[in-house]
């Protein structure tokens, strides 16, 4: 007898998420905010914060969990909740960003 898990019925992810705690720096066009990393993926991220942005908003986050240091990545908000938002990262690796790109 197979066991199923229902929760992986339902997940649309393709990357697995990896719990991760700590504080992270995201900008819009027009300020800058700090929020709570709770988890990332190759291509997402979740990002507890009390500023909730509008989903299609587009952010540069300054990813603490990356081996190189002061990698900066652009992405999109998908979707939001009282806790926080969901963000895409773009794929295209010409919409990242350098450190000097940023400032």
């Amino acid at each position: 007898m197979t066991v199923i898990n229902a929760a992986a019925l339902f997940e649309k992810r393709r990357n697995r998420r990896i719990p991760y705690s700590r504080y992270v720096f995201f900008a819009t066009r027009r300020q800058f905010f700090e929020g709570e990393l709770k988890d990332y993926s190759k291509y997402g991220l979740f990002i507890k914060s009390p500023v909730l942005l509008p989903v299609g908003e587009i952010i540069t986050v300054a990813l603490p969990y990356s081996e190189t240091e002061k990698e900066k990545r652009k992405g999109a908000v998908v979707w939001r909740n009282i806790e926080g938002f969901g963000v895409e990262l773009f794929r295209d690796p010409a919409k990242r960003m350098a450190r000097k790109d940023f400032l």
